[in-house]
């Protein structure tokens, strides 16, 4: 099939994630015998408002009207070479103006928009999820949502590349790591363990320490000024809850960002930096934790939602005795217990982790029981065969030889 990806929320790799989807997903379609045409309009000016559901101000409109021309036009040039089989985007609404699919539908085009926050952003998708033809959610439970505004909705989980996230031949350390941003509750978990002596490593962005500064022009850690960052905060909930509700939102906001202070000094001397492979540095730990939690509306303060995340994929891909935070549709993707190891409390964690540092073989175990089921079941060519299935595309012959020599997802 000849596959049109406008899947990429910034040209630049360092924006945005920009290169995050696309990494994940066109290696896959290609593998599978797909010809993928990449859409080369930059999504990144109107990713800047992806926080807002809209109706947008007529600045953004205007600029959301421009770039969905723009993207319509590099359809019909690439259609009429030869004939597009799929129309595949990653849009939120701001990006795209979604009255704009019914053309592509004209054009006999099926289209197929993915998106990964159902669960606790979904009004920044439900414009576009309205009109696409089908809608491509990762989260089990969204699927009312996307059903009570009318949608066509196709659940079909995340998974892991195996040429990205691969084992590592490594002396392991009896100890376990996190790879991550510092978000949600994930500093609360981590605090936790390391106040009971489970001896933990923690790598990855905004885990340095917010040191207060006496000087106006302080910096926080992202290089903005306090008072800077705190008005961006208040703005922001003004634009979402109104004006009495973003006020009392913010302070929710504050007041927990002020609490993370006392767990970050814990923490300080457990933080590693950036890690510069995921795969090397998860074979060096004998254990491998992932937080689960996101934030109802996106933002510190708000309601906490269990979420099946990436990496719940990635780790066993690279081998790792992975230990991740309990939600009831991870149940469906492994048996737990054998091959991944989940919680639901602080004392589980705690429990479990020093239970796995303690017995090397039962992690040996749980390590490759967990790497065959993610290489078997879950990697990015096995879900667009999901998907096409769904949504009645034919898959290429390739992908019938991959899925006769991997078995049956």
């Amino acid at each position: 099939m000849r596959i049109f990806c406008a899947v990429r929320h910034a040209k630049d790799p360092g924006s945005f994630f920009g290169g995050l989807w696309s990494g994940n997903f066109y290696p896959a379609l290609q593998t599978l015998g797909h010809e993928v045409i990449e859409s080369q309009v930059d999504l990144k000016p109107l990713s800047e408002y992806m926080h807002l559901p809209g109706p947008f101000k007529p600045d953004i409109e205007a600029l959301r009207g421009r770039v969905t021309e723009q993207i319509l036009a590099e359809v019909k040039q690439a259609h009429a070479a030869k004939p597009i089989d799929l129309f595949l985007s990653y849009f939120y609404n701001s990006h795209f103006q979604p009255e704009a699919f019914a053309e592509l539908h004209q054009a006999a085009i099926p289209t197929v928009n993915f998106y990964c926050n159902s669960l606790y952003q979904f009004e920044l998708v439900d414009q576009i999820a309205a009109k696409v033809q089908f809608a491509w959610h990762a989260e089990k439970a969204g699927h009312d949502l996307y059903k009570k505004i009318g949608a066509r909705p196709v659940w079909v989980q995340m998974a892991a590349d195996p040429r990205m996230y691969y084992p590592v031949q490594a002396e392991r350390l009896s100890r376990a790591c996190f790879i991550g941003q510092r978000y949600a509750d994930r500093d609360r978990w981590l605090a936790a363990l390391v106040r009971h002596e489970i001896p933990v490593d923690i790598y990855g962005s905004g885990w340095k320490p917010i040191v207060a500064k006496s000087s106006s022009n302080s910096q926080s850690e992202t290089g903005s000024s306090p008072l800077y960052s705190q008005w961006a905060t208040l703005r922001r909930h003004w634009q979402r809850y109104g004006w009495f509700g973003g006020f009392f939102r913010s302070v929710r906001h504050w007041a927990y960002r002020r609490a993370s202070h006392g767990w970050m000094r814990d923490l300080a001397p457990h933080i590693q930096g950036h890690a510069e492979s995921i795969p090397h540095t998860l074979a060096r730990y004998e254990v491998v934790l992932n937080f689960s939690h996101v934030w109802a509306d996106g933002l510190p303060g708000s309601r906490l939602i269990p979420h099946v995340r990436l990496r719940d994929f990635e780790g066993p891909m690279c081998r790792a005795c992975f230990i991740t935070g309990y939600t009831e549709e991870l149940a469906e993707f492994y048996e737990l217990g054998k091959e991944v190891e989940t919680y639901r409390t602080i004392p589980e964690l705690i429990e479990k982790t020093r239970y796995y540092l303690t017995h090397p073989a039962d992690a040996e175990r749980l390590r490759q029981a967990g790497y065959e089921r993610a290489r078997r079941d879950h990697t990015w060519e096995r879900r667009f065969q999901q998907l096409f299935k769904a949504i009645g595309l034919q898959d290429q012959p390739l992908s019938v030889a991959i899925s006769q020599e991997s078995g049956t997802a």
